[in-house]
């Protein structure tokens, strides 16, 4: 049996993996030193098995609580096909990395070194405190969302309608106030309204209102309290829903945006028509297949309105929830997204669980009769669905702790499946976004630290050893010829220049475009070249609807592909020259991306109802169909001498039933939807070769833009570093320094090294 050994550190994200004491050969696929566990771990036991040619082994893992879980779940996925034995050499949980921290800044900014008090570290530590998490929440038609969103509020907030109410963009920004205040904004970013005590029709009005474009929301949402985080929820409008177009780049932005928000997608369970916002959903579950585990994770879907469901035989059956969420299920693997996380939920018994009023002993029909059927049957019961769930067993204790202690509705409440959603997001904000802000808050003062600590430890050693000045003064020395010469900086501006950051990002625009021209290619294909003209302006809606939607998708894609190899180049320059930084608490600010590299929608499409026209024709389609009439037949010799003999009584002819051809004129308007759909695709894919030069244009200019400014940044170190050695030259030119003053230099030392322990305790293990 092999012993493997694994210590991951969320903070840093950072891996060490030993097998039988010794690292992975380099070539190995267990080099993943600084991915996230998230992104490797499903893959672990295979790898396992595949490189050391074994099916048992003995892992212990040094981590967190959390990131254990999902080590010990990528195993339970295979079954008996491997024998690993796991167990856990815990590390201190979030709560505590936390607090620690708070207790160390606290003395941080009472010690006795007045530089670490410094209002910028202040400030820095305070907006890495209160660093915001979204959840942004998105919605197929009619699926609940505002109700959902209320629910999680415990108040009647947000409009609902069974229709496309959400206009504008709502933040709701936890505060601790208890009632909500409501600012509303125009596109411009200009305050329109503000109201202190918002109501429901305050925000009916407000969605009404044609000049407002964002509002934003401020008070206590409740179950935030347990999250440790200040979070926001946005209700989003959906894609195809909202007024304002700038509204759907920032949809799909969010959509793409992995690191800053988890997503809530709410989906009717009634009506689960899985393609309802095809294209949209298809953007969703390709990002979902970027970066394993932590994608699926930050993706939550809702299938809500299960309330409606009644599992007894006369009406929808037992199994029916089962069969309901397999089908969304089915929907998303069809997709290519497996293992997601489905939540059964009734959010409106929910909303008027928490919401009843004291006074109101009258209770909502969907109330009672799902207080009725959750207490019949366990199908109702949604916390207990952890199969599509996949909550992770600790939130799983903490439900099952909240069902032994509650009663009445609040058993209830847990039963709606809300209780559910919320600890699924307190768990994946812990595992992700907390880890990063606990590594914020230290960085905000660690380099500042870590530069004092190092002039502190020569003035100690100057003070202990004389001759270690001279030592010192030579390299001082040493350094200002270097910079007076440029020969640091002439090296690494060198080193920038051959950068080459146009070649990957050309490569990955060329991969990314290539993928749209096939998926616009399999639009012209598969259409009928005969659509009657009233079926084919709605296909063509339809389709304008998709180009628009891939256009959007398009910059941002860009945009994000623009802003990794910006990133990927920064931190190559700063590996460079790290040690400049780490010394001199330096930063570098590479400027905002702004690239906006085509506008498809109102230059490059073609005009719809002109493209309808040139591929009209009319077909006479006039038929026949055979007519009755009455035909007269004239009678025989005893017919006409009956009509002689009764003066007329009896006629001497007689009808009968006939038929004749008549001729229906039919002229119809048909559609060519095979050259529609050429004729409207074609430019568009036409302008992808030009988005492709102007992106490639854009960066080419831009990375001279980013080396210039990398460039300029080394001069300023260079005179920050000769302006820090002059100064450490004049304290230690002093040779007077008092006895009191030697002892306080010593007793700050001692101060900064405890400090430095107690910190590199906390992120680093």
């Amino acid at each position: 049996m092999k012993k493997v050994t694994i210590k991951y550190n969320p903070y840093l994200v950072s891996t060490q993996i030993k097998v039988d004491g010794q690292s992975p050969k380099p070539n190995s696929s267990l080099n993943v030193q600084n991915c996230r566990l998230q992104e490797w771990v499903e893959k672990l036991p295979q790898i396992l098995m595949d490189e050391y040619r074994d099916t048992n082994f003995e892992l212990t893992f040094t981590g967190t609580e959390a990131d254990f879980e999902d080590i010990c779940t990528s195993v339970e996925a295979f079954g008996n096909k491997v024998n690993i034995k796991c167990k856990n050499n815990k590390t201190a949980d979030i709560d505590d990395a936390e607090n620690a921290i708070d207790e160390i800044f606290e003395e941080i900014k009472a010690g006795p070194i007045p530089e670490l008090k410094d209002q910028k570290i202040i400030d820095a530590f305070e907006k890495a405190k209160n660093s915001q998490f979204e959840i942004n929440v998105v919605a197929t038609m009619s699926s609940g969302k505002s109700t959902l969103i209320n629910s999680l509020l415990g108040q009647q907030l947000m409009p609902a309608a069974n229709e496309a109410t959400t206009a504008t963009i709502v933040k709701i920004i936890d505060t601790k106030q208890d009632n909500f205040s409501a600012t509303a904004y125009d596109k411009s970013g200009n305050k329109v309204k503000h109201i202190n005590n918002v109501t429901l029709a305050d925000m009916k009005a407000l969605n009404d209102d044609l000049k407002v474009s964002d509002v934003e929301l401020r008070g206590r949402i409740p179950f935030v309290e347990s999250v440790g985080m200040k979070l926001v929820l946005v209700d989003t409008p959906g894609p195809n829903n909202s007024r304002d177009k700038r509204h759907e780049e920032m949809t799909y932005k969010m959509i793409a945006d992995s690191d800053k928000s988890l997503v809530l997608y709410v989906m009717n369970g009634q009506q689960l028509g899985i393609n309802d916002e095809k294209i949209f959903l298809d953007y969703v579950c390709q990002n979902m297949k970027e970066g394993g585990k932590q994608s699926r994770d930050r993706f939550l879907f809702a299938v809500n309105k299960m309330d409606s469901f009644r599992p007894s035989p006369k009406y929808d059956g037992e199994g029916c929830i089962k069969k309901a969420l397999d089908e969304v299920k089915k929907g998303l693997e069809d997709r290519g997204i497996y293992n997601p996380n489905l939540f059964p939920v009734a959010a409106l018994p929910a909303l008027q669980i928490r919401s009843k009023d004291d006074e109101d002993d009258d209770d909502a029909a969907e109330l009672i009769g799902f207080r009725s059927r959750s207490s019949k049957f366990d199908e109702m019961c949604f916390e207990k669905y952890y199969d599509y769930t996949h909550l992770p067993q600790l939130a799983r204790q903490i439900i099952t702790e909240l069902e032994e202690d509650a009663e009445g509705d609040d058993l209830v409440e847990i039963h709606t499946g809300i209780v559910s959603i919320e600890q699924a997001i307190s768990q994946y904000i812990n595992k992700y976004a907390r880890t990063t802000k606990v590594c914020d808050l230290v960085q905000s003062f660690k380099d500042k630290l870590e530069e004092l600590s190092a002039v502190a430890h020569l003035e100690d050693a100057i003070a202990k050893d004389k001759s270690k000045k001279a030592e010192l003064e030579k390299q001082i020395a040493k350094i200002k010829a270097n910079i007076k010469s440029a020969k640091d900086a002439q090296t690494l501006s060198k080193d920038i220049d051959k950068i080459d950051l146009t070649s990957k990002a050309q490569e990955e625009v060329k991969k990314y475009l290539k993928n749209v021209k096939d998926e616009t290619s399999k639009m012209m294909t598969g259409r009928s070249n005969k659509v009657e003209k009233a079926a084919a302006k709605q296909q063509c809606a339809a389709l304008e609807k998709q180009c628009k939607s891939i256009a959007v998708q398009i910059k941002v894609q860009i945009d994000k592909i623009l802003e990794k190899s910006y990133k990927e180049t920064i931190n190559k320059v700063i590996e460079q020259y790290k040690s400049h930084l780490a010394a001199l608490n330096m930063g570098v600010n590479a400027g905002a991306l702004s690239f906006n590299p085509l506008n498809l929608v109102s230059a490059s499409l073609s005009n719809l109802s002109q493209i309808i026209e040139d591929n009209t024709e009319t077909a006479d389609e006039s038929y026949t169909v055979k007519e009755s009439y009455q035909k007269r037949v004239e009678g025989g010799f005893f017919r006409k001498a009956a009509s002689f003999l009764t003066f007329g009584i009896v006629d001497d002819h007689t009808y009968e039933t006939a038929y004749r051809d008549k001729r229906i004129a039919k002229y119809v308007d048909y559609v060519d939807m095979n050259e529609v759909a050429s004729d409207y695709i074609v430019p568009f894919q036409a302008n992808l070769i030009k988005t492709e030069k102007s992106a490639i244009d854009y960066v080419s200019n831009e990375t001279e833009r980013l080396k210039n400014h990398l460039k300029q940044e080394l001069v300023k170190i260079d005179k920050l570093l000769d302006e820090k050695l002059n100064a450490l030259s004049r304290t230690e030119a002093d040779s007077k320094t008092k006895a009191e003053e030697i002892a306080q230099k010593e007793k700050n030392l001692k101060w900064l090294i405890q400090i430095q322990e107690r910190v590199k305790s906390i992120i680093e293990f």
